[in-house]
């Protein structure tokens, strides 16, 4: 039940004063789902089963807590029935010195190899809609 007190508090999941979760996950969720309800009409389906993500380590986003969101937001919607599924991807980076790829730890950006801090980053950082199953109507 919400308090519609406040418009924006109601759409970024307060109950009744408790919030349960935090806006940036709650905005990410129902921008989502928007992207997921254009691809079950683009394609003509009666609703989308099951919806893939990939959420980088560095990427600000708690999966636990968008996971969350994205069940409250879809909860609401005709087009979106069946689950979030979240793949985690580590961080990774490539040393500009010596071209060594390694994984990122304890965000210590220094190359493990040569100990240079010359480094780019190249996954942990992103969040990707991968895949949408649908039903077909």
């Amino acid at each position: 039940m919400q308090c519609n007190k406040f418009e924006s508090c109601c759409q970024n999941g307060c109950r009744m004063g408790k919030f349960t979760g935090t806006m940036h996950e709650y905005s990410l969720a129902r921008a989502l789902l928007r992207q997921v309800e254009e691809v079950v009409r683009l394609e003509g389906a009666a609703a989308a089963t099951s919806v893939a993500v990939t959420i980088g380590e560095f990427s600000g986003v708690e999966p636990d807590l968008l996971q969350t969101a994205f069940a409250d937001v879809a909860g609401q919607s005709l087009l979106v029935t069946g689950e979030l599924l979240i793949e985690k991807v580590a961080l990774e980076a490539r040393c500009e010195s010596c071209s060594h790829e390694f994984a990122v730890e304890r965000f210590r950006f220094v190359c493990p190899q040569c100990e240079s801090g010359s480094v780019k980053v190249l996954r942990g950082e992103e969040m990707m809609l991968e895949r949408v199953v649908l039903e077909a109507k």
